[in-house]
């Protein structure tokens, strides 16, 4: 049997209230990195159930498309990977003095939510925004 001094124990203590601190807590923010972000917004399109209802703080390309269907634009942030691009949809009232390409900070809430697309019902994810601001160029 082995005898547990008071630093296995202060160990211990310490381990135990590190793994009980770090439950996931769906009302902190999420901080994602640049240089990680292109892999978190795959993850997130990959594996919706593990982000959905949880807040996000990133820093991204402003990137603007025009729906063709409807004619509204959909304004999303947007990085890059490689040569590909990934984005996520923002839901913002006021994209005023915003630019395609304009680098900007983005906070929110993720979400999924459902639409048309060429007729079909799909779903996708949006980012409910909380904060919206453009960066000065660096």
């Amino acid at each position: 049997m082995m005898k547990c001094g008071v630093k296995c124990l202060l160990a211990a203590m310490l381990c135990g209230g590190f793994l009980w601190g770090c439950g996931k807590n769906e009302d902190s923010m999420q901080y994602v990195k640049t240089a990680v972000m292109y892999d978190t917004l795959y993850d997130m399109y990959s594996y919706p159930d593990e982000y959905v209802g949880k807040q996000y703080h990133m820093v991204g390309e402003l990137y603007v498309h025009n729906d063709t269907e409807d004619g509204e634009n959909i304004y999303s942030v947007y990085c890059e990977k490689g040569g590909a691009g990934l984005g996520l949809e923002l839901d913002w009232s006021d994209f005023t003095g915003l630019e395609a390409g304009d680098l900007i900070t983005v906070e929110g809430k993720l979400e999924r939510e459902t639409g048309s697309h060429h007729g079909e019902d799909v779903e996708y994810l949006v980012l409910r925004v909380s904060l919206l601001e453009k960066r000065a160029d660096p």
